[in-house]
């Protein structure tokens, strides 16, 4: 049997074909290969066309993971923290009068009060008081009056505290513009003396004696370290006035004075800070 000739028609029909056949098999194969991610993202797409609620994937972010915010709250209370024993130290501002007894002078006062010492326990604290003022009246006192007394102090409660003090109190005058009633006795001395009362009074005073105070305080805290109020007292003192003469004993050679004690008594009111 013998087999005819294929011609170039045939040929050339044959190789289109051919190509078509591996054209159609490489769109295949990339088809195969895109295919995984548009399966997976189809049915979110085709689901969201439908109004189908899809979630969205959890993402962590540093809010999930941090602890809510909240303030600390104090580690004590005011008042607790003021009842624990320690230092304390308050300065204030006082005003008030000292009134002469059995004939002394009388003034005004006008001053500074530095108070130190510590608490003891819930109840006590042990304090020292210094009082620095000025003590004036028209014909009356002129002097710069001090005082210092050691104060026990019972604290009533966190705002009450009373305190009784014991001390010492003096007068220092200057000029005062008082009459001198002992001008012409103190020509004439050889001695010292001491007169037996207050009256007449000499001119000028200035010397020192026992002195004692009772007080009541009312004070509020404005916070853990500070606290304010006013404080009334009631203040004593036995002042012995010396003045000098200008002259020596003959016998011992010690200067002559004229001594004079003077009782005085008064009320102040002051206002006080006080820290601990």
């Amino acid at each position: 049997m013998s087999i005819a000739p294929i011609g170039k028609s045939a040929l050339r029909t044959q190789s289109w074909t051919l190509a078509i056949q591996a054209f159609c098999a490489a769109v295949l194969a990339v088809g195969a290969l895109l295919l995984p991610a548009t399966a997976h993202a189809a049915p979110a797409e085709t689901l969201a066309e439908a109004g189908t609620a899809v979630d969205a994937p959890a993402v962590a972010t540093v809010e999930d993971d941090a602890l809510p915010f909240k303030l600390s709250l104090p580690t004590e209370e005011d008042r607790v923290a003021w009842q624990r024993p320690g230092f304390r130290m308050a300065l204030g501002l006082e005003y008030g009068t000292l009134r002469g007894l059995d004939g002394a002078p009388s003034g005004r006062i006008f001053g500074a009060i530095l108070r130190t010492g510590a608490r003891l326990d819930t109840d006590w604290s042990l304090l020292l008081s210094f009082h620095y003022a000025s003590a004036s009246a028209t014909g009356g006192l002129a002097a710069l009056r001090f005082a210092g007394t050691l104060d026990p102090t019972w604290h009533v409660n966190e705002h009450l505290e009373l305190a009784a003090g014991v001390g010492f109190g003096g007068l220092v005058e200057s000029s005062t513009g008082r009459a001198d009633p002992y001008a012409a006795q103190r020509q004439t001395l050889d001695v010292s003396i001491t007169y037996p009362k207050a009256s007449p009074p000499v001119s000028t005073c200035s010397g020192l004696g026992p002195a004692g105070l009772l007080r009541a305080g009312w004070m509020q805290l404005i916070g853990p370290l500070a606290s304010t109020g006013i404080v009334l007292e009631v203040q004593g003192q036995w002042t012995g006035c010396v003045v000098s003469v200008g002259r020596t004993e003959a016998d011992t050679a010690k200067a002559l004075v004229q001594r004079q004690w003077w009782p005085l008594a008064g009320a102040t009111l002051a206002w006080m800070v006080q820290w601990r």
